[in-house]
């Protein structure tokens, strides 16, 4: 038996000798890393030439390349991502764009990525992921007629299952990136791992596996062969320079299957002098090809489309891959998920615009099937080029360094500028179209209207502030983005007596509170009512001295702690005021077929804020991108000093003024779930003291978690956590909070062990969130920091407020708790209450009631989106000159959503999620890869498209994302 051990390790060792003699391809990937803002601005980025050595203007880059790959077939060039790409297209002639497209169909220059922007993965949210990839590979297909087919995430500070689902579904065969934490890589590079089947495991079946690959060398060349700093080779210096190459490979080479390899040749904004660049590598390429019997090696301009190519036919097996990479580190201490929670303002203000966006077109391309507009056609240019405009500015902040508020000040507020004036420019269009629907609808003239900002107080929302306070009537337009539901509305007002009125001049029920502990006269409206699907509605708000919309704070019994409010017939909250302890209690009725019966749940809850001090040393400083704190468990931050109640007959307020937060709990019956809505409004963080800090949440329960958590990945799957664990590597902890920090896009969650009963926080824009202790959700919602954390930035994240300047950045945030049993599908149902949040129009009126000549005419009910009826079914209109793509997305958990299409339309065909081929075609084109575990991975080809075309009729799965090619019938 040892003989014959012996005798199979030697003929292992005579094999892998032969097969080192196998002569190495080297596929060397000529690129730049263009950020679209960072240190610098967008336009500052691409007119400039950067301080730094070896960093040019990226103008100047797409120039010299143009200019150097012309001048050798041979060379190459990947173009990533479009934002530049377009600035520059914009400024040359027509014939050299002609030449330009012939290098891209020649495959000399490959566009990689292909969306607008290279996104982040950890705070980008799906929809809007899908958004900057869609805007980037339809500006590929119209301007060279090409599909992209290879992800580059190169910068991105860690990777999510969902984008590399996402990026299998948009038709990407592979991709590549550079960011893995440095424990991680060491694992991989001690059993070939830097390239990877990644199949993330999707809830909808779909086969979304993907070839994915961790760069050797982060997205830089190798070492003394970054050419722009005066590292170029020379006629002189071609013999040593070409020894250091090839032994630079050969060492290379160990870590990885075969005998090709890629490596990139470039680096952040280089190839402004691309002559360097491509005379250093033609050197190198010929000397060493030239000896290639001596080297057994050969270098080869490339593309990792072409390096693909060379893995098919190798006919290897690679392992397989489950799970994302977060949260990255790159040496001890350095946790990168301080990013996560980084500028909440623009965060808050990214997400919103991502939501605006899919409502507004929706209207608009329903519009352009209806035509019920007789301005709308002779508006046409304007309306599209303003919305094309806008869906620029959210693909733009999806760039890894805008979402993620990893950028220096001026930068930041240069981004929110851009998204500002796309705003503008969307409203300017649409507002006129609104007014015109308003005159049809309800025969009202002389409307102007305006929006407001659902955190601005009432001196910033000066149209309900000007007309009420004056006893003018205020006309509201509101548009259902979703499916028929019940809404609760939220108005901005000054202190009035108020009352609501619908298309009837019913009165609604209504609650007028003013919570605002500093503005006694900032008060909000409430209302709830059924709003039909994707359909506007109208009501006016009337000043009537006689309403009893006001509700007056609640006054608590002398002798007792604890309060109990009914919230419904169904529901009940108690509140313990000495330990702002709350119990929601809900009457859940057991579906049984022969007795009807009920069983109540209650839940308690506590809610505490509390702080890190930063840490600001030399060897590693909390910053924009890590966060680092000083303790190894929160210290309280802001103590409750008093509680109002308001009760109302629609929604029930708990005011808790802190000490440094000023807090709303909202409860409303109308979901009947057990649902509470907390908006916390975070007051400047005090930094006299010279110490950073990072302010927390924590929803405290008795669920027993044992150290086991789940967050959503980009808004989809949940995905088990687990408290200082890493599934592919035995993880060494160096900082028990920060390393146990993951991503939040729309939830967080804990299951009880024993019951299986969960209780979710649904967030309203990306933050960072963990549970350190047992039954506790922790969420980070600010950070103020006195220091820089030397990851490039080179500035404090240190925000000053927009209102009142000489403080820090305050800000106003929302979060849901949901307490769900299993199975259940709450969270995602307030998910979607958020993201598909109705568009309210606000206009002065003079007319007190409605005064229509006929019935209302719902303008939009042969909309081909009225027939959905199902609330976690998502249904978008983009509007192209022939047809239209209809987007459908499912958020829930377990249920199949069907969707069905009014007869008046038909299906053409099923595209991928970027609308830019046939979803068969993409198949057809996909690659099979080999598992080392034995697992085939292929395409399949099964597929209901026929029968939905004759039935109208599409089934999405959950959590599938599906695009469909339609147009009306003649």
């Amino acid at each position: 038996m040892k003989g014959y051990k012996l005798l199979i390790t030697l003929i292992n060792l005579i094999l892998a000798v032969l097969g080192s003699q196998d002569t190495v391809y080297v596929h060397l990937i000529p690129h730049s890393h263009d950020d679209y803002g960072w240190i610098f601005n967008i336009q500052e980025s691409y007119n400039n030439p950067s301080p730094f050595e070896g960093q040019g203007a990226v103008r100047d880059i797409l120039y010299s390349v143009f200019d150097e790959v012309q001048k050798n077939p041979l060379r190459k060039f990947n173009q990533a991502d479009i934002g530049f790409l377009d600035m520059w297209w914009q400024s040359i002639s027509e014939q050299q764009m002609d030449t330009y497209r012939s290098l891209v169909q020649s495959g000399q220059i490959e566009i990689l990525n292909g969306g607008w922007v290279m996104h982040d993965e950890a705070t980008a949210y799906f929809e809007d992921m899908i958004e900057n990839m869609t805007v980037g590979h339809l500006w590929v297909k119209d301007q060279f007629n090409i599909v992209p087919t290879i992800g580059w995430q190169l910068d991105p500070f860690g990777h999510q299952n969902s984008n590399a689902a996402l990026y299998s579904q948009m038709g990407l065969n592979a991709q590549w990136f550079a960011r893995i934490d440095y424990q991680d890589y060491a694992q991989r590079s001690q059993n070939q791992g830097f390239e990877m089947i990644w199949s993330p495991q999707q809830n909808s079946g779909e086969e979304n596996y993907i070839f994915s690959a961790v760069n050797y060398k982060h997205y830089s060349p190798p070492q003394n062969f970054y050419f722009e700093i005066g590292q170029v080779v020379t006629q002189q210096s071609v013999t040593s320079k070409a020894e250091e190459f090839v032994q630079y490979f050969k060492i290379m080479n160990q870590y990885y299957k075969g005998n090709h390899l890629l490596h990139t040749m470039g680096e952040d904004f280089a190839y402004s002098r691309a002559n360097v660049w491509y005379e250093s590598m033609d050197l190198l390429i010929e000397y060493i090809n030239s000896h290639s019997d001596q080297y057994n090696m050969k270098i080869l301009y490339s593309t990792p489309s072409n390096y693909l190519k060379e893995l098919q036919k190798q006919n290897l097996s690679y392992p397989v891959n489950k799970y994302d990479f977060y949260p990255y580190a790159d040496k001890a201490n350095a946790f990168w998920t301080g990013y996560f929670t980084s500028r909440p303002s623009v965060k808050g203000f990214t997400k919103d615009s991502g939501r605006y966006l899919q409502a507004i077109r929706n209207i608009l391309s329903v519009e352009s099937i209806l035509k019920i507009s007789t301005g709308f056609q002779a508006n046409y240019q304007k309306m599209h080029q303003a919305l094309q405009n806008f869906e620029q500015q959210v693909a733009m902040m999806m760039h890894h360094d805008a979402v993620t508020g990893t950028v220096r000040q001026k930068v930041a507020q240069d981004y929110i500028d851009r998204l500002n004036k796309g705003y503008s420019l969307i409203r300017n269009q649409l507002h006129p179209l609104l007014q015109e629907y308003t005159q049809k609808q309800i025969n009202e003239n002389s409307i102007n209207y305006v929006q407001c900002n659902w955190n601005a107080t009432i001196t910033q929302c000066g149209i309900t502030q000007q007309s009420l306070s004056q006893g003018s009537p205020v006309l509201l337009m509101i548009y259902n983005p979703s499916a028929t539901r019940k809404q609760l509305t939220r108005i901005k007002i000054p202190l009035s007596s108020l009352q609501v009125l619908n298309i009837q001049n019913s009165q609604i029920t209504a609650d007028v509170i003013c919570s605002n502990p500093e503005d006694d006269k900032d008060c909000d409206l409430y209302f709830v009512d059924k709003f039909e699907g994707y359909s506007f509605q109208y009501y006016k708000i009337v000043v009537n001295p006689l309403s009893n919309s006001n509700v007056k704070p609640y006054v608590k019994k002398q002798y007792s702690n604890k309060i109990q409010i009914d919230l419904s017939q169904t529901q009940v909250l108690s509140i313990n005021t000495l330990t702002f302890n709350f119990t929601l209690s809900t009457w859940r009725e057991i579906k049984d077929d022969y007795i009807r019966s009920y069983r109540l749940s209650s839940n308690s809850f506590q809610i505490q804020y509390n702080y890190y001090t930063s840490v600001a040393d030399g060897y590693q400083s909390s910053g924009a991108y890590i966060f680092r704190p000083n303790q190894q468990s929160s210290m309280p931050y802001s103590q409750i000093k008093s509680a109002m109640i308001y009760k109302g007959k629609v929604v029930t307020i708990v005011m808790l003024e802190g000490t440094k937060t000023t807090t709303q709990l909202r409860f409303s019956g109308y979901l009947q779930k057990q649902v509470c809505e907390v908006e916390t409004f975070i007051h400047s963080i005090d930094v006299n003291d010279g110490v950073g800090k990072e302010v927390v949440m924590l929803i405290n329960t008795n669920y027993k978690n044992d150290g086991k958590f789940f967050t959503d990945s980009n808004g989809l799957e949940l995905q088990q956590r687990q408290v200082n664990f890493r599934s592919t590597w035995n993880l060494k902890q160096t900082n028990p909070v920060s390393g146990n920090y993951y991503p939040i896009g729309a939830i967080i969650g804990l299951e009880d062990q024993q019951t299986k009963q969960r209780v979710l926080v649904v967030n309203d824009r990306s933050q960072g969130g963990t549970s350190l202790n047992q039954g506790q959700i922790e969420i980070m919602l600010h950070r103020r920091i006195l220091r820089d954390d030397r990851r490039g930035i080179g500035e404090s994240l240190n925000e000053y407020d927009d209102v009142k300047a000489q403080l820090g950045l305050q800000q106003k945030v929302r979060h849901y708790i949901v307490f769900e049993e299993e199975k259940e599908s709450t969270g995602r149902l307030i998910q979607n209450y958020l993201d598909s949040a109705h568009q309210i129009f606000i206009s002065k009126t003079s007319q007190n009631i409605f005064q229509l000549s006929q019935s209302f005419n719902n303008l939009f009910e042969d909309s081909p989106l009225t027939s959905n009826n199902n609330p976690y079914l998502r249904v978008y209109l983009k509007q192209f000159p022939d047809y239209y793509t209809l987007r459908l997305y499912n958020i829930h958990d377990f249920e199949i959503a069907q969707f069905k299409l009014n007869s008046k339309y038909k299906i053409l065909d099923e595209l991928t999620l970027t609308a830019n081929q046939s979803k068969q075609t993409m198949l057809q084109n996909k690659y099979k890869w080999k598992a080392d575990n034995g697992q085939a991975f292929q395409p399949s080809f099964q597929s209901n498209l026929e029968q939905e075309k004759q039935t109208n009729s599409m089934t999405v799965k959950p959590l599938q994302l599906r695009v469909f090619k339609i147009s009306q019938i003649n």
